[in-house]
């Protein structure tokens, strides 16, 4: 939208500018009543004055800053694929999902986002009292965007829309400032989720600084360094051992939050299962593996997200292939493992756009992914 706001300067100097004309002929005028001038040729100029100041007019407010409407889905359906069938041994689910920043605005609407996909699953019939829910990697991390307006909102780049806070505002400013916030609204959801549907519930991962799991609550340090944590519920909503602490990061990373130990728990154990938790680029990591080698796990489950250009170690990894080829599927049998899913969250961040594609596999050997990441989709695995 084009403003029609004009700087007072600007109206202070035409008005200037106009008085000393005026005056000036007002001014000739009476000395030509009262003095006889002599009649003289005068040359004609042969250079021209350009009087065009390009004054602009524009006298509207400027934009204001005001809520924003709730965002509409793009798509009509949640798509379920299954690899395997059910032999009552329990499933893997992985849901990617499909964000934007308009939808983290209002918890109610994130939630409802998360829930369609739940909804779906129940109806379709594939939770039981054995099945383990994977959400993806920074699904937490958006609610940075909650209370947000349309001035922050409109902006075309993350970087543009933090300036609307202030001409050097980080984005880890904006985290602190709402870390409280978003950690309640992430448990409040998600316990309440893995509660209705009465499974458990990995969700995703969030932002925080140095979060920690006290007597069944959250509780954080707000002088402590940020990091990105995937946080399990049980299927009675309650707070779940392992946190587990991302420990490699990309360059870009590394500018905004802290690695965690590599040498953390991060085997989540649920009613007749033990799942061990890789956050996204970890899955390229030997050395994690090697730490699993021998112990009693089930399967391996990775929330992951994919950005534009991003690399580990100098390489590009937006080609879902370097996942499947280099990640858990290349270092699975290492481990006592048999099945895995890594899980990717699909949308648009400003002028980003998550690509990554959700994919498991099963039996060391059947393999499945999305076919879009348009819309939402369940991929279900069964052990």
């Amino acid at each position: 939208m084009h403003n029609l706001y004009v700087p007072p300067y600007k109206i202070l100097l035409f008005i200037f500018l106009f008085s000393i004309g005026y005056g000036s002929a007002t001014f000739l005028k009476d000395k030509e009543t009262y003095l006889p001038l002599p009649k003289i040729e005068t040359p004609k100029s042969d250079f021209s004055f350009n009087f065009d100041f390009n004054f602009d007019f524009n006298f509207s407010k400027p934009e204001e800053d005001v809520d924003i409407p709730k965002p509409v889905k793009t798509w009509t359906d949640v798509t379920i694929q299954t690899n395997g069938t059910d032999r009552k041994y329990g499933n893997l689910v992985g849901i990617q999902l499909v964000l934007k920043p308009e939808d983290y605005v209002r918890e109610e609407w994130w939630k409802e986002r998360i829930e369609e996909t739940l909804m779906k699953g129940r109806t379709a019939g594939i939770f039981d009292r054995k099945t383990i829910v994977i959400f993806p990697e920074h699904l937490g991390s958006g609610l940075v965007f909650l209370n947000e307006k349309s001035r922050f909102l409109n902006a075309d780049t993350l970087e543009e829309a933090l300036r609307t806070k202030g001409e050097n505002y980080s984005l880890r400013e904006l985290i602190l400032s709402k870390s409280e916030l978003m950690a309640e609204v992430y448990v409040r959801v998600f316990s309440g989720l893995a509660k209705e549907y009465k499974v458990p519930i990995l969700g995703g991962t969030i932002l925080l600084p140095n979060p920690k799991i006290v007597k069944g609550s959250l509780v954080l340090d707000p002088t402590g360094p940020l990091y990105n944590v995937a946080i399990p519920f049980s299927a009675d909503g309650k707070l779940m051992e392992p946190l587990v602490k991302k420990s490699v990061l990309s360059e870009e990373e590394l500018k905004l939050y802290n690695a965690g130990e590599q040498n953390q728990d991060r085997i989540w154990i649920v009613p007749g299962w033990k799942v061990a938790i890789l956050i996204g680029q970890e899955v390229f990591d030997a050395s994690l593996y090697a730490r699993l080698t021998g112990k009693a796990i089930d399967g391996l489950i990775s929330p992951a997200a994919v950005f534009p250009e991003m690399k580990w170690s100098g390489v590009e990894i937006t080609d879902t292939n370097v996942w499947k080829n280099e990640g858990m599927q290349k270092y699975i049998k290492t481990t006592r493992a048999q099945d895995l899913v890594q899980v990717f969250l699909s949308g648009h961040l400003f002028e980003h756009h998550w690509n990554g594609k959700t994919f498991n596999l099963r039996d060391f050997t059947f393999e499945d992914q999305v076919g879009s990441v348009e819309s939402p989709t369940i991929l279900n695995l069964y052990f």
